[in-house]
């Protein structure tokens, strides 16, 4: 926490508000991975899943943006095994 004084000279607490924590769905990640390699490589999700666990993303020409879609994969594969 920080303080900060006023014009006046009296010191206030600074409050910092968070929104609350939303947690998401093995569903509401596929979405969102889905959302992703449609919009950055034109696949699905399934598509792009078989074709990073295949390893056909190393060198290639694509590989920055299958690495953008990559950041999602632990909301699929986080919300998958705790599904089990």
């Amino acid at each position: 926490m920080s303080t900060q004084t006023n014009q006046a000279g009296s010191f206030g607490t600074l409050v910092a508000v968070l929104p609350a924590v939303v947690e998401a769905d093995h569903s509401a990640g596929m979405a969102a991975l889905d959302r992703a390699a449609r919009r950055k490589l034109g696949i699905s999700a399934e598509e792009f899943l078989a074709k990073w666990d295949a390893g056909d993303y190393v060198g290639a020409d694509e590989n920055v943006r299958a690495q953008e879609v990559a950041m999602l994969l632990p909301l699929v594969r986080a919300t998958l095994a705790n599904a089990r």
